[in-house]
């Protein structure tokens, strides 16, 4: 796997590749990572899988217990719900900030990819629906100069969906794209304040969108 890449690229190889392990099904919540089977797995020291390890760490994804290993973290229903809150706040404060970066373009990349996310529930492609969904908010994060709060929503959004689940929910997601359609009606009509809101106090409202949460999460 190292290939002659530079330390760090190998580090952030490894990092993505546990991801995928995650994302996959092959690395479940609640299970142990071993270090030494998954080094020697990818021909590669310990060094920038511990790295990986780290940054996975910082971001909620797993534990690191001293001379026990390493743990996969279960989600938890506070972690459940102080996600969507700084999402919300998050993104929200975005929108206020940059209401005037936002062009036609980026309205017309909307329509087209909630449009598209649409189609992916009504086809059942729940799988692709989130890759669609993050792209649909990044494009007007994007917008965005403040490189800190990109890099501190990104992995939490990643930690509420990374895991494969069986129970998406069609009239959640379908609800969502409604809400996703008024915030750009409100992006047309240039009024941020509207826009915000309808992320912080609908969208990414923890209270707003409990009973779907408590289903697709499993979480009390």
């Amino acid at each position: 796997m190292n290939g002659g890449l530079k330390f760090s690229s190998l580090s952030d190889q490894v990092y993505a590749y546990l991801r995928r392990q995650m994302n996959q099904g092959d690395l479940l919540p609640g299970s142990t990572i071993n270090i030494g089977e998954i080094a020697k797995q990818l021909g590669i020291s310990k060094t920038p899988l511990r790295d990986a390890l780290i940054h996975l760490e910082l971001e909620g994804f797993v534990t690191i217990i001293p001379r026990r290993g390493v743990r996969v973290n279960q989600l938890k229903f506070e972690d459940v719900k102080n996600a969507y809150d700084a999402v919300g706040l998050v993104e929200s404060f975005i929108i206020l900030e940059c209401i005037d970066k936002i062009t036609s373009t980026h309205i017309k990349k909307l329509e087209s990819l909630n449009d598209k996310m649409i189609a992916d529930i009504h086809s059942n492609n729940f799988s692709q629906l989130f890759k669609t969904n993050l792209e649909f908010h990044n494009v007007y994060l994007n917008v965005s100069d403040n490189e800190l709060l990109k890099k501190f929503v990104f992995p939490i959004k990643h930690r509420l969906y990374d895991f494969p689940r069986k129970n998406y929910i069609a009239e959640w997601e379908l609800r969502n794209s409604e809400e996703h359609r008024l915030f750009i009606d409100y992006l047309k009509a240039g009024d941020a304040f509207q826009a915000s809101r309808i992320l912080k106090d609908t969208h990414w409202s923890f209270e707003y969108q409990k009973d779907f949460i408590y289903n697709f999460y499993g979480v009390k």
